[in-house]
Formats: C-alpha cells, sequence, structure tokens
C-alpha cells in the first residue's frame, strides 16, 4: 500500500510489469538459518523442551546457453519430555535437488540433468532411514526469467523520491536500463574484485540517473548512495520470477529410504512463476513420476508445491503455502500428505526477521511405513531467523 500511495502521490503509475523484465543473464541466491526453542522447568521430573532448527538455501544462475539451479532444505526437531520415564525424541531430514538445463541452439528448447539426494530420521524411528539418490535426465522447454532486479529498481525510486534524491521517477525504458545494471551485480565483482567493484557498479547506477535528468542536485550525493546501497545490500526483497519450464525425462533410484533400490522412473516436472502487481509473487513447482518396476510397492508419486508471497511493507511480509504429496501403491492405501501454512516475516537489522508461522498438516492413508493422522495437525511457530546471503 505505502508503495502505490507513493506513486500516486507523485503523479507516476508506471505501465511498466514485472513480466516486462526478461533478462536471461542473472544469478538469484538465498539461505536462512531459523529456529525457535520452548522450554519448562520446575514443578516436574525434569526439565522439558522441544527445539526446532531449519535452514535452507537457493542458487539460480541463467544464462543464454544453459541455467543452474540448486536448493536444500534441512531441519530438525529435539524435544524431551517432563516425564523421565519417556524417551527423548530426535527427527532431521535434509533434501536436495539440482538442475542443470542446456539450451539447444539459444532456443527455449534444452536438455536436463538433474540429481536428488535425501536423508531423514522419522521421530516414531530408532534409526535414519536408507540414504535417496537419484539422477535423471531428458528434454525440456521454456525459461523462468528473475525479476527481482526490477523490483529494487522499484523501491529504489521510492526511497530516493522520499528523501527528495529525485524529482521524479525514471520512466519505464531507463528503469530496464538501472534494473539490468543492478542484477549484473556479480559481473562487476567478477571484473574489479570483490573490493573495488562497488566504485565501478555505483557510478554506472548513478550515470542512468544523471542522464535521465531527474536527480535534485544533478548528482546521486551521499544520502543517494546510502539509501540505495540500504536496499540493495541491506534490504530483502523477496524473488520475483516468471515464466514456465516443463520437463519431461527418466529417472534412476540408486538408492531409496526403504532399502529397495534401483528403480527406474519416468518423470515429468513443471515450474511456473508469476509476479501479481509489484508486491506479490506466485510460484508453482509439481512433480510426477511413475515407477517403472512394478515388483516395487509404490506405483506413482505426486509432489505439489504453491507458494504466495505478499510484501505488505519495506519490513513485513505475508508467506503461505501449500504442499501436497500423494503415493499411489500397487496395493493397498494410497497415502496423501497436506501442508497449509501462512505467517508474517518481519525484518530486523543485522541480516534478522521474526517469523511466526501457522500450519496445518494432515495424512490421510497408511501403507506401512506412514503413519495416518485422522484429524489436521495445527502447529504455531514463532523464531528468529538469519539470513547468511
Amino acid at each position: 500500500m505505502k508503495r502505490l500511495l507513493s506513486l500516486l502521490l507523485i503523479g507516476e503509475v508506471h505501465a511498466i510489469e514485472m513480466t516486462d523484465y526478461r533478462t536471461i543473464y542473472g544469478k538469484y541466491d538465498e539461505a536462512y538459518i531459523n529456529g525457535a526453542l520452548h522450554s519448562t522447568t520446575g514443578n516436574q521430573e525434569q526439565t522439558s523442551y522441544d527445539l526446532k532448527l531449519q535452514a535452507n538455501t537457493k542458487t539460480i544462475y541463467t544464462t543464454a546457453p544453459y541455467s543452474f539451479e540448486f536448493t536444500a532444505e534441512g531441519n530438525t526437531n529435539l524435544s524431551q519430555s517432563e516425564d523421565s520415564n519417556i524417551s527423548n525424541t530426535k527427527a532431521y531430514a535434509i533434501y536436495s535437488t539440482t538442475r542443470y538445463d542446456k539450451y539447444l541452439d539459444y532456443d527455449e528448447t534444452f536438455i536436463y540433468t538433474g540429481t536428488d539426494l535425501g536423508y531423514r530420521k522419522l521421530a516414531t524411528l530408532d534409526n535414519a532411514d536408507n540414504t535417496f539418490f537419484k539422477i535423471s535426465t531428458g528434454l525440456g522447454y521454456g525459461r523462468m526469467y528473475d525479476a527481482t532486479p526490477l523490483a529494487i529498481t522499484l523501491r529504489i525510486m521510492e526511497e530516493l523520491k522520499e528523501y527528495d534524491v529525485i524529482k521524479k521517477s525514471l520512466n519505464d525504458v531507463q528503469m530496464l536500463d538501472l534494473a539490468k545494471i543492478i542484477g549484473t551485480k556479480d559481473d562487476y565483482m567478477s571484473k574489479y574484485g570483490e573490493i573495488d567493484y562497488k566504485t565501478y557498479w555505483f557510478k554506472d547506477i548513478e550515470e542512468i540517473l544523471i542522464d535521465s535528468e531527474i536527480l535534485t542536485t544533478g548528482a546521486l550525493g551521499a544520502v543517494g548512495v546510502i539509501k540505495i546501497e540500504e536496499i540493495i545490500e541491506i534490504e530483502k526483497i523477496s524473488g520475483r520470477f516468471h515464466g514456465w519450464k516443463v520437463r519431461g525425462g527418466i529417472g534412476q533410484i540408486l538408492s531409496s529410504y526403504d532399502g529397495q533400490n534401483e528403480s527406474t522412473t519416468v518423470d515429468v516436472e513443471l515450474s511456473y512463476g508469476l509476479p501479481i502487481g509489484y508486491q506479490a509473487q506466485y510460484t508453482e513447482n509439481a512433480h510426477l513420476s511413475k515407477n517403472l518396476d512394478n515388483t516395487k510397492p509404490i506405483n506413482f508419486q505426486f509432489e505439489n508445491n504453491m507458494q504466495f508471497t505478499y510484501e505488505i511493507s519495506d519490513l513485513i511480509d505475508w508467506e503461505n503455502s501449500w504442499d501436497n504429496e500423494v503415493d499411489f501403491f500397487h496395493e493397498g492405501d494410497n497415502v496423501m500428505y497436506n501442508r497449509l501454512s501462512t505467517g508474517l516475516r518481519y525484518y530486523l537489522a543485522n541480516n534478522l526477521t521474526i517469523d511466526s508461522t501457522i500450519s496445518l498438516e494432515k495424512t490421510s492413508g497408511t501403507n506401512g511405513n506412514m503413519i495416518e493422522t485422522k484429524e489436521w495437525d495445527g502447529n504455531l511457530f514463532i523464531g528468529v531467523r538469519y539470513r547468511l546471503k
């Protein structure tokens, strides 16, 4: 709302949309660690506690000839009951994926290779499962564009106008030109080094502002440099992605959680992103896998993750997600897992945030290793998160 009001007050409602930013070259990096601890002592046999730790990272590197994506997520839960006769529980899980897409003749058609790696211990079991490891390859089509530099540019325009560094905002063409410079930070670092790159990077940013004749004093000045550096280096702006990719190919499971190894799969994957206005982002990732070995218990597996993020203000994000997983077995019950979550993320200084998330989880059906939950399990998570990069 603040962003919209600031544009209306200066009479500059841009026609530009996030989907107008279609620069192929770019890099997106993020990594977080967060945790929460609840402990109770006194008037009980022993101190009880529940410790939750989570960490995740994502790297997306795109060029005309290829793109590379790496994601990893890990979590652990340690708890001790107030009853000394009840054993402590420990659960953890780590899962990572890589996808490398090699485009053919710089078109939208590509050949892909990928890996999936997982390791976990369920709270109900004494020992960890076997390591899950899968490799895959096949053909794909489409591109995903990272428009986060344009979101950063829009925020820079707001801040510079608020502090009277600029008289008006850039036009849409100039906005895209500035976003392209902001999106090539790694190129400046590679060319000029990690210490001197800012001198040349900020010089090129200032030149666009000078050429556009929107600077109040004709120069960016100390305030302008400080505000731009705060937005680029300190503030966290949620990623903005648009476009889609579809992949289809063959996978080989070399190791599985249950120890039944060496099964071949046919896989279809879909990735989709759509920025909604200047403040919202919708993403979806779906994966369907068919096991070609009919002697294995699982026939089909389907996974879908939907996320919607809305920037309420420069300091508060509203984040929502729906995770859906379905295992279709040759015999016995199919198993469906759903997790719905919604929460607020409040940004503090020094890369810290306070997260408050409400989630609902339910598992329907059971097939040996699965535990069915008849009702939805509700959870409230309030913790501190630190941004590593």
